[in-house]
């Protein structure tokens, strides 16, 4: 029992030790990593494409660089049997997500009357995005303003509004935000970053696997230098664990993007979407929502905005269309974009702001 807690801890330290040194490399290298938000649908999905190729390249260069160093034998027999484990805890997470999301949150269908007009709001949504069936809308109760999309083949497609957003927004920016996460659940995002984060995952379970490994090797000089050998490849693999990981996070936020300009340019709401992140945005900065927030992170990755982030300035003190302004010219961390699963609100509006200046409404839309 003393022995497997001694190595629980010493692969932890190990984790630990790589973890600080990968995220130390990149929070260095974060303001020249991090670019301009886009500034067109084009350039969005050309960035989209050349991530995703890059994203693809890795996997395949590090399953190659694994077979060669664990040999032909060995090599193959590990990728699948962790890839195979990962896989299957993911496919279980996906099609049960949404009754996993329901139970987690409470959440339920429209009861009150405005609650029903959200339900409406939703249907000509779905309409203009061209979707025959609308999905699930669901009702989050809680002070957190913010909205998200799951599903699964299983169970269907939700979107779940919190009680909150309901009483601070209009109909147009109710639609807006439900404009955006209908771009979700048209583009697919959910099963997207759910394969894409299989590799990352199974690189971190290999990792583990041979550094445990290395505690147990043996006494002799051969066995020593195995042991060594396991300890290097096992803290090589979970570095590239989270290097993947940060790739698909990029990834992620192309997405919110794209989420944007579906709901720009096929709900026809880019004004109102604007607004509608502006609030949630200066809503989040309050600390009584802050100290609410650690209980809502299961789906952190599925909302329209990320929590926990900052904002300068009081609540509400000027107009929206004028906090929209002010937002657009507010300086972002680069170090917080990069380890976030979306991109910063300013650079979301501007972005929204190229796609009404450029009016792509006419443009055809994919």
């Amino acid at each position: 029992m003393l022995g497997w807690l001694i190595s629980y801890w010493y692969v932890m330290l190990i984790e630990s030790v790589m973890g600080l040194f990968v995220l130390g490399m990149v929070t260095l290298s974060a303001p020249r990593l991090v670019g301009r938000e886009p500034t067109s649908l084009g350039k969005l999905k050309a960035s989209m494409y050349l991530t995703l190729i890059l994203i693809l390249v890795s996997y395949i260069s590090i399953t190659i660089g694994i077979i060669r160093i664990l040999g032909p034998d060995t090599g193959p027999a590990i990728l699948i049997a962790a890839v195979a484990i990962v896989t299957l805890f993911g496919l279980v997470q996906w099609l049960l997500g949404p009754f996993i999301i329901n139970l987690t949150y409470r959440a339920r269908e429209p009861q009150t009357g405005r609650e029903a007009r959200v339900q409406a709001i939703l249907e000509n949504a779905a309409r203009k995005a061209g979707m025959r069936k609308p999905p699930k809308l669901r009702i989050v109760d809680t002070r957190l303003p913010n909205a998200f999309a799951y599903g699964s083949p299983l169970m269907g497609s939700y979107v779940a509004v919190t009680s909150s957003l309901i009483d601070i927004m209009d109909d147009n920016e109710i639609e807006a935000v439900l404009g955006h996460e209908l771009g979700h659940l048209k583009h697919r995002d959910v099963t997207w970053i759910l394969a894409l984060s299989i590799v990352p995952l199974a690189l971190y379970f290999i990792g583990r696997s041979l550094i445990y490994a290395s505690m147990f090797s043996g006494e002799d000089r051969e066995q020593r230098e195995s042991a060594v050998y396991y300890l290097a490849i096992g803290a090589l693999l979970i570095a590239l664990g989270i290097v993947t990981k940060l790739l698909v996070a990029h990834f992620n936020r192309l997405r919110e993007y794209y989420a944007d300009a579906f709901s720009t340019v096929r709900v026809g709401r880019g004004s109102e979407l604007q607004r509608a992140l502006a609030k949630i945005y200066v809503r989040l900065s309050s600390p009584a929502i802050r100290r609410s927030m650690p209980s809502l992170d299961v789906a952190r990755a599925l909302y329209i905005v990320a929590p926990l982030v900052e904002v300068s300035g009081g609540f509400f003190y000027h107009s929206d269309d004028r906090i929209v302004e002010m937002l657009k010219s507010e300086k972002v961390n680069p170090v917080e974009e990069i380890f976030s699963t979306h991109p910063p609100v300013p650079k979301r509006l501007r972005f929204i702001d190229s796609l009404i200046q450029r009016e792509v409404r006419g443009l055809r839309y994919e």
